[in-house]
């Protein structure tokens, strides 16, 4: 599984309970929840880094606007950003969206349909990870 520069997401951590976890980001209103990937070392209120993964419920190109994840505080459900790049053997993509976030196409699309630049709108599906990393 490939990892790009800059796929981390920087953040202050909110809560983890070993099931979920809720990091805030800097600067913006965004507390985002995730399913917690792996442990975590760091406490309530300390900078943390991680990885998000994601499944989209149908990806679509976007013409216009920009980077945006609905809700702002809560799970990710509709997101839109720039794709940064792809892992064809993974079958994903790492796409710049508020943080950067690796998404795993709908079944039936190919993370190879897209292409680094093209910005992209779709669904998330349910279960999006935050996985810490040290």
């Amino acid at each position: 599984m490939q990892t790009l520069e800059g796929d981390l997401v920087r953040g202050v951590l909110e809560s983890a309970n070993g099931s979920e976890i809720t990091v805030s980001l800097p600067g913006t209103d965004y507390r985002l929840r995730f399913a917690q990937g792996g442990p975590t070392a760091v406490h309530p209120g300390k900078r943390i880094r991680g990885r998000v993964n994601a499944r989209a419920l149908h990806m679509h190109r976007a013409q216009a606007g920009g980077g945006f994840i609905e809700p702002i505080m809560g799970q990710p459900r509709i997101v839109q950003g720039v794709v940064r790049g792809v892992d064809p053997a993974s079958n994903r993509l790492l796409v710049e969206v508020v943080v950067p976030m690796w998404v795993e196409p709908f079944d039936g699309q190919q993370a190879t349909d897209f292409v680094a630049g093209d910005m992209v709108n779709f669904y998330v599906q349910s279960g999006a990870t935050f996985t810490p990393v040290a």
